[in-house]
This record gives C-alpha cells, structure tokens and sequence, in this order.
C-alpha cells in the first residue's frame, strides 16, 4: 500500500526556481516553502547562472523557454563554473512542451531529471526529492479539501489548485488575479505580433500561456493554444490569424467568468 507522502522530510534546502512566468513563479514558490524549503525565483537563464555563482543552492528548477537566456544555456553554463558544488547542482528541466527526444537534448545539456508542465505536487515533491538523493517517495497526492465543479461544461477546474493550497482560499484568489492579468496582458500582446507579422513572437507567447492554463485546467483555452504552438513557420501566416481569433474569443468568455467568481 502506498504511503502517504512526507512533504517535511527534506530537512533545510535551498532551491532555485528559474521561472519568467509570474503565475509559476507565485505557485511552485508557494509549494516548496510549503515544504519548509527555502526557494530564490530567477527571471531567466541569466539571472539563475548569476544567482548560481553567488550563492549556494542545493537544487535547481530550470524552465526552458526564457528571455534573455534560455534553460538549456544557463545549463550549459552552470556545468562549466570552476567551483565543483555550483557545476554539479542538481538541475531539474521544466517544460510546458515536452516532445520526443527532449530527454535526450536536456541530459546532453547537462540536466539532471525533467518534469512536464503542469505538474501536481506530489510529482513536483517525487522529482525534487529524488534529486536530492533522498530515498524513492511513492506517489499518493494529497486530497483536495473540496472539489471544485467545472463551471459551464468543463470551462475550468481549480480542485487541483485548491487541493495544492492546502484550503488557502486566498491564495487561490491571489494566483487567479495573477492568471487574469497575465492571460490579459499575452492575449493583447500576440494581437499586436500577430498584426505586425511576427509570427513567431506569437508562438512564444502561447506557450508562456500553455502552463498557466494547464494549472487552471481550462481545457478550451489550452487546446487552442496547443494547436498555435503547433503551427509550422511556414503556416502561421495562413493559419494564425483564426487560432487567435478563436483564443481572444475564448479567453475573454473565460477571463469574464473568472472575474465574477473572483472579484478583485
């Protein structure tokens, strides 16, 4: 039988979370400290190579798409550090866009262990802990205090978040705020790339919104995104225009609900 999972058996540890989004910043931060853990947030790539050399980490949570210096190049650049302890930190990939052969890509860049986005607590604490060459943890998550019925046929879930807030309804009010501007802010953003025929600008705005949405398990939102994410270069001046089209109008109808259940 499965054991229920210790999220305090990983004593005093410091981790370094590499995250541009503010959403994942605001939620992993709150579950690791959950943990009793100390966690420093780094922007980009840079930032963390930058934090890494100044201070001592036992662990790091690296995102692969970030301004600046992405995930792969802090990694490469850590390994290379004169001081063995900062070049043989334990670092953990996190992606929103795991494809095949990407294990293989993030291991040659000196990685130790990846985790696909959006992840759930237990899977976050299981890669964490094994990283930290503790013993094997079996995976049971924790069980939500209530479970949140999908508003609108499946419109969005937050049983998941609320079960990782531990019951902290203001936390979720808080990480809903953040989505609703954030979400906000991308969506005006890729309407003006995508005005200005910058096509791929738009791509990498939909996938800084693939996590978020994933989290929030807003199935609508996130396929469109999906499918903008998918868009060969070659397509995206034919096929762009529709799939954003189709996320503004969905994400407003979304963001719309979201602001009556939470308001600011």
């Amino acid at each position: 039988m499965l054991q229920e999972i210790n999220y305090r058996s990983l004593g005093k540890r410091r981790i370094l979370v590499a995250e541009d989004t503010s959403v994942n910043q605001f939620l992993v931060r709150r579950i690791i400290e959950g943990w009793g853990l100390e966690v420093d947030v780094a922007n980009n790539g840079q930032e963390a190579l930058t934090m890494v050399q100044s201070g001592e980490y036992d662990l790091v949570l690296m995102d692969i798409q970030m301004p600046v210096m992405d995930g792969i190049e802090a990694t490469r650049h850590i390994r290379q550090l004169p001081q063995s302890g900062k070049a043989t930190v334990p670092i953990v990939a996190l992606t929103a866009n795991f494809l095949k052969g990407d294990r293989e890509k993030y291991r040659a860049a000196g990685m130790n262990d990846f985790l696909p986005k959006p992840f759930n607590e237990s899977a976050l604490f299981v890669v964490v802990s094994n990283n930290l060459q503790q013993q094997g943890v079996p995976i049971k998550p924790k069980q939500p205090l209530r479970v949140e019925r999908p508003v609108d046929g499946e419109l969005y879930d937050l049983s998941s978040l609320r079960g990782m807030s531990g019951g902290d309804e203001k936390f979720v009010n808080k990480l809903v705020q953040m989505y609703i501007t954030l979400s906000g802010e991308s969506l005006l953003l890729m309407k003006e790339e995508l005005k200005n025929g910058q096509y791929d600008a738009v791509g990498k705005l939909a996938h800084k919104m693939k996590a978020p949405a994933g989290t929030m398990k807003i199935a609508g939102v996130k396929d469109i995104i999906n499918r903008i994410v998918a868009v060969p270069l070659e397509d995206a001046s034919v096929q762009l225009p529709d799939l954003v089209q189709q996320l503004d109008k969905e994400m407003q109808y979304c963001l719309g609900r979201l602001r009556v259940e939470f308001p600011d």
